[in-house]
């Protein structure tokens, strides 16, 4: 690791009681950023995005925004599925992977990073090939689905 990625997780952890137990986990495992290991986003690819407006058939008039953002890990061996709820603001910027097109569109996830922002959650992925994902959210959840 570096100084870098060390000031970043002192930042999560002096920040701990702020953040949602599920999403402090997953911001603060460092298994998550590795380069070589099969929980980590770096080389993953997108395999799917959805985004939900989530309505009350009693209360349509009030829905909320939910992103689940689908990715191919990087060992090929399984889904991690990352689910954003209450959704205040989201920027999706695609650019074709310059390098190998063929095989996935945004190339894989290069970096991801996890902070607060006016007292809700942010979560930024760079992609090899420039494109970004930022989503600023108040509930988070990921799940896995290993191929066995």
């Amino acid at each position: 690791m570096n100084s870098n990625f060390d000031q970043y997780i002192s930042n999560l952890n002096s920040n701990k009681d702020i953040y949602p137990n599920e999403l402090f986990e997953f911001a603060s495992n460092s298994e998550r950023y590795e380069l070589n290991h099969p929980q980590s986003l770096h080389d993953s690819w997108v395999t799917s995005i959805t985004i939900a407006e989530n309505r009350n058939k009693i209360r349509p008039f009030e829905p909320s925004l939910s992103i689940v953002l689908n990715l191919l890990g990087q060992q090929h061996d399984r889904d991690i599925v990352l689910n954003y709820f209450n959704v205040k603001s989201y920027e999706i910027l695609g650019s074709e992977n310059p390098f190998n097109y063929g095989d996935t569109f945004h190339g894989d996830v290069l970096t991801h990073e996890i902070s607060i922002v006016d007292g809700l959650f942010q979560h930024v992925l760079e992609l090899r090939s420039g494109s970004t994902f930022k989503v600023i959210l108040s509930e988070f959840s990921c799940l896995e689905q290993v191929y066995t």
